[in-house]
Formats: C-alpha cells, structure tokens, sequence
C-alpha cells in the first residue's frame, strides 16, 4: 500500500525533569562515610590511654567513665551511619545528599568538642607530665587527621579543628605550662590550619578533575551514539533501541512501527551544489525530522548518508502512516535554505513497517521490511509513503 494524504499536526509531550543528585554531592558523600569509621575507635583508646596517664580511675573516676561511654556510644553511632539505601541514589536529589552530609558533619563536630572538652578537662584535674604530653600528642594527631581526611568543607573543619585543639592550648595556659610549649602548640595550630586549607583546595581540583573526565567520557558516548552531522541516533544506537522496542513488544503486545526514509535524487544536489550545500539540507532534513516526531516514545535516527529512520513505539500502524504522509508534504512545502537568497526543495521516499513476532525474528528481519517498503516507493516514482505487502 502506498498513500497520501493531509498534514496534521503533533502533539508534543515533555518528559518530566530528573531530579537526581549531581556526581560531586554523591562523591562527597560516599568519601565522608568512608573516612567516617576512621578516627573513631582511637578517641576510645587514646582517651583510655590518657586516664591511666593522668591516673584518672583514682583522682575523677566517674567523669573518665562518663566521658569514656560518650566516646564508645559515638563510636558505635559512626560505624551505625549508612549511605543512602542500595539503588537510591539515582532517584535522590542533592537537598537530601546534604541533609545527610549535614548530620554527618555534626556528629564529627560533636565527637571533636567531646575530646577538645575531654582534653582541657583533663589538663586541669591531673596537671603532670605524663598527662600533658598525652593530651598534646593526642590532639595534634587528631587535628592532623582531620585536616587531611575531611577537607571537603572547609568551615566545618577548620571548627572541627578548632574544637579539638584550642581547648588542650588554653589547658596548657591555664596550668602554667612553658611558653615554648604554648608556642610550639600554636605554630603547630597554624601548620595544620595551612596544611587543611591545602587540602581542601586539592580535594577541589581533584572533583573538578573528575568532573571534566565524567564530561569526557560522556561526550565520547555520545559521539559513539549519535551521528556528527545532524545529532541524530546513529545506526549503533538505532539498532540497540529498536532490538529494545521489540522485545517489548513481545512482551506487552505494543505496537512498534519502523520508517525508513531516503531523499529523492541527492546526488543530484551533491553533484550541482555541492556538498556543504548537501550538508545543510541533511541539517535541515534531520531538525524537520526530529520535530515531527518527537514524543517520549519516538527516536529518530541517521542511518547513514542521506538514508534516516522513525522508530514509533505504542502507535498503530495506520496512524503512523498519516504522520509519515503529513511529513512528507510538509518537507515539499518547505525549502531547505542554502543561504540568504537560494533554497532547495526536498522530496523523500518512507517505507514503513509495522512488528509482527511472528514474521520478524530479528531486527535485521523487521528492517529488511521496511527497507522493502522504502524499495517499493522508489520504484512507484518517489516522493510517497509505502508499506511492505499492500500496493497502493
């Protein structure tokens, strides 16, 4: 059957707009849970390990055990953190990526204001040598950790060290320890201050890295998947979608319907007006195309030189049909502009196919279809809208 007919027009429908988290929020989130069962255990054993430096089981017995179950329960509470559910995080939006990394960081900030209180606190009660040097070591190697683990957010660390050294520094004061001790200890403060903000100006560079390798990589999937000139799905992804489309339609029993179109004598426009000018009309060619069909269900595609192809899925064969016959007047109707003051007009000849399970194996099966229907308009004298099996 070949046909003709009026034009009609298409109702265009909006996919709705993904709300998923952006790879950098999602990044940070699952390096912070990582490190996030780091540090704390040794706040347990180096608190444990400062009492029996300040011998604390005798002099304040029962705020060391306090203090003491304060780190174990937030240790147990950091190991008990869990990222989003497995699968979730294609489906969450940033807000909720942060709310989470929100109550991360306070935990962190509760944890580091526990040792800085614990620390000056234990200055104060047992004064000697032993206990000082524990609570100096001790701070310094946390503020240090933190400095180089978590410099995602530089505010909250830098309060996060804050919290764990200045307590032990105004200890130190407060009990008359040297000033080259209170020196030492502040320069050391500045150090870690300078070594965080480096680190975080790394950990920056690394997303902004990573960021530019994930726009790489995706661009070269598009490049592998879509056609250079028009933007359209090339042949590779053609294939991929229709072998899709038909094994839903096994399933569900959906109509899947397949055109292919090639322009009329194209070689004539190559051949007298060269191929930049070809070039432009396959353009023009390619947006006319796309926006006649461009539902959800829909994909059109360049299969190769001036050969494109509709895949049109959920659509009954006789309303693709009238599309395929409106596009093809609409194309007569519209010039292709070469420049400001010439233009060609273009005609092409559709083969259109619809899937039978039952006649079509494969995709090479539905194609050669519908490339028979294309054959059939070609031989009826071009310029119209064929199918496989029914004459016009």
């Amino acid at each position: 059957m070949c046909i003709q007919g009026e034009p009609m027009h298409d109702v265009m429908e909006t996919a709705p707009a993904s709300t998923t988290a952006t790879p950098r929020v999602l990044q940070e989130l699952t390096e912070t849970l990582q490190r996030l069962r780091l540090g704390g255990p040794f706040y347990v054993l180096l608190w444990g390990l400062a009492g029996l430096a300040g011998n604390l089981w005798e002099r304040a017995r029962w705020p060391f055990l306090v203090i003491g179950v304060c780190f174990i329960v937030l240790t147990i509470i950091r190991f008990r953190v869990r990222g989003l559910p497995k699968g979730s995080s294609k489906c969450s939006s940033d807000v909720e990526m942060r709310k989470r990394l929100d109550a991360i960081w306070m935990l962190l900030l509760v944890n580091t204001a526990l040792w800085g209180g614990a620390a000056g606190w234990l200055l104060l009660v047992a004064p000697d040598e032993s206990a000082r040097t524990v609570a100096a070591v001790s701070s310094y190697a946390f503020a240090t950790a933190f400095a180089h683990n978590f410099p995602m957010r530089l505010r909250q660390a830098l309060l996060a060290i804050g919290l764990i050294y200045l307590p032990t520094l105004a200890g130190f004061m407060l009990v008359g320890s040297r000033v080259e001790l209170v020196a030492v200890s502040a320069l050391y403060l500045l150090y870690v201050v300078l070594a965080l903000r480096r680190s975080h100006v790394e950990y920056l560079q690394r997303l902004d890295l990573e960021d530019e390798l994930r726009r790489q990589r995706d661009l070269f999937e598009q490049q592998s998947r879509r056609d250079g000139l028009t933007g359209l799905a090339n042949r590779r992804l053609f294939s991929s979608v229709i072998e899709e489309g038909m094994a839903t339609t096994r399933r569900h029993g959906d109509a899947l319907v397949l055109m292919i179109l090639d322009l009329d004598h194209f070689k004539v426009v190559n051949d007298s007006h060269g191929h930049a000018a070809g070039d432009i009309c396959l353009r023009g060619f390619a947006r006319q195309l796309q926006q006649a069909f461009d539902n959800p269900d829909e994909m059109v595609a360049r299969l190769g030189g001036e050969e494109f192809a509709v895949v049109i899925h959920g659509q009954a064969l006789e309303a693709a049909l009238d599309r395929a016959e409106a596009f093809r007047i609409d194309l007569v109707g519209t010039p292709q502009m070469l420049d400001e003051t010439s233009s060609l007009t273009l005609a092409v000849s559709i083969g259109v196919a619809v899937f039978d399970p039952a006649r079509h194996a494969d995709v090479d099966a539905f194609y050669r279809d519908a490339d028979a229907a294309l054959y059939r308009a070609k031989e009826l004298g071009r310029n119209r809208v064929c199918t496989p099996d029914i004459d016009s």
